[in-house]
């Protein structure tokens, strides 16, 4: 049985590792080695953990972080009779290695990022998920919207 919790500033190192796994496993053509992912990574993950407006859930099994995802806090401008903080939540950066798939790990973490958000008074969850995760997503209670554009540079 898996535990889930918030990431601490002592999980960066796993994490750092976990995302280079992530993504070796999606395009092995990485030009950069890993020292270098290392230390550009690290320092991301201190500033965005001690922001305020990051929160990384990890799994643990047997005292190893397994299963990872993300949720970063996007600040809306206020609205008069809404909320004086308004926020929504991305999610982002999901990844649980290979061996331990298929266990509902995923499914456990987000459900406790759904009831912290919550509580916590996120008006909503949004996710930009590749092919391969839309099942995942969808059995957790996410929906397809076409309210959102983009443009790309």
């Amino acid at each position: 049985m898996s535990i889930i919790r918030l990431a601490t500033l002592e999980d960066i190192d796993e994490l750092v590792r976990m995302r280079w796994e992530f993504s070796e496993e999606e395009n092995s053509d990485s030009t950069l080695n890993y020292e270098e992912f290392h230390q550009t990574c690290y320092e991301f993950l201190v500033k965005a953990m001690k922001s305020g407006d990051w929160y990384i859930w990890v799994a643990e099994d047997s005292g190893n972080i397994v299963s990872h995802m993300y949720l970063q806090l996007i600040h809306k401008v206020p609205r008069p009779g809404k909320s004086p903080d308004p926020y929504y939540g991305y999610v982002t950066n999901v990844y649980t290695r290979p061996a331990f798939r298929n266990q509902g790990i995923g499914s456990d973490i987000q459900l406790a990022m759904e009831l912290w958000s919550k509580e916590n008074k996120v008006e909503f969850l949004l996710v930009w998920p590749s092919s391969n995760s839309v099942q995942f997503y969808s059995k957790n209670g996410f929906f397809r919207c076409d309210e959102a554009m983009e443009k790309h540079f």
